[in-house]
């Protein structure tokens, strides 16, 4: 689980400008690491997981509130 919430969120980044894949893929980020969460800790993965997943969430959110806006700040 964690080695996933790291990709997830890794890609979450990546793909954060295509039609809200960021958005989609850092919540899943976030939710495996979170389910991998071992006795109040994170493993290394998932910490990284969870940290890129927010960050691809935020730049989802961001990419599609600019296309909502027709590019206009």
């Amino acid at each position: 689980m964690a080695t996933a919430s790291m990709v997830l969120g890794i890609l979450s980044i990546v793909l954060s400008c295509c039609c809200a894949m960021g958005m989609i893929l850092g919540s899943l980020a976030v939710l495996f690491a979170c389910l991998s969460k071992v006795d109040f800790t994170f493993e290394l993965k998932a910490r990284a997981g969870l940290i890129t997943g927010i960050i691809g969430m935020v730049l989802g959110t961001a990419g599609v509130m600019i296309w909502m806006g027709g590019g206009l700040l």
